[in-house]
């Protein structure tokens, strides 16, 4: 019998960005149109089974995004695999956000800590981005994926995303075709 490998996955990003409403959309396939602000961090997992037969478990750490709460992530940076920036793509402060918080992770992550910005609430703005917010994502060099916790655009394919990367210390490296 395998072991079930772990994954440690932190959400960062500003208040009310939708990383609460991200994660229950993908734990819980619901949307709260007024969910309560996360309080410090908040803890939950879910195991998926990827196309291979292997199980993961995602650690997924919920961090809150106001200032008095910042000073908690970095430790949470610290030991991630992965972390999820997450933006709010209706916000007019987006970008300066976004350079913001991959400041803070890449002030602490580690070297295996893999970055994914998402860019939430997609559903709430034309298809034309900036060309600064262009520009600043394909800068950072990392992955970067459009949702909506709302409509559940792209909720399966963020998770996907974060299950399959090769993590260097489980046994399979390379994973075709994941989706869970």
């Amino acid at each position: 019998m395998d072991t079930i490998k772990t994954v440690k996955v932190v959400v960062v990003g500003e208040s009310g960005a939708g990383k609460t409403a991200l994660l229950t959309s993908f734990l819980e396939n619901s949307f709260e149109t007024d969910p309560l602000t996360t309080i410090g961090i908040d803890f939950k997992h879910k195991i998926v089974q990827l196309n291979d037969g292997q199980s993961i478990r995602l650690q997924l750490w919920d961090t809150a995004g106001q200032e008095r709460f910042r000073q908690l992530t970095p430790a949470y940076i610290r030991s991630a695999k992965v972390a999820l920036l997450v933006i709010d793509l209706s916000d007019d402060n987006c970008v300066e956000n976004l350079v913001r918080w991959k400041g803070i992770i890449d002030k602490n992550k580690s070297d295996f800590t893999a970055t994914i910005i998402v860019g939430n609430k997609c559903d709430l703005v034309n298809e034309k981005r900036s060309p600064r917010l262009i520009n600043i994502i394909k800068e950072t060099k990392d992955e970067y994926i459009e949702t909506s916790a709302k409509t559940r655009k792209n909720i399966k394919e963020l998770f996907s995303m974060v299950a399959c990367r090769p993590f260097p210390e489980h046994k399979t490296s390379q994973i075709v075709l994941c989706m869970f």
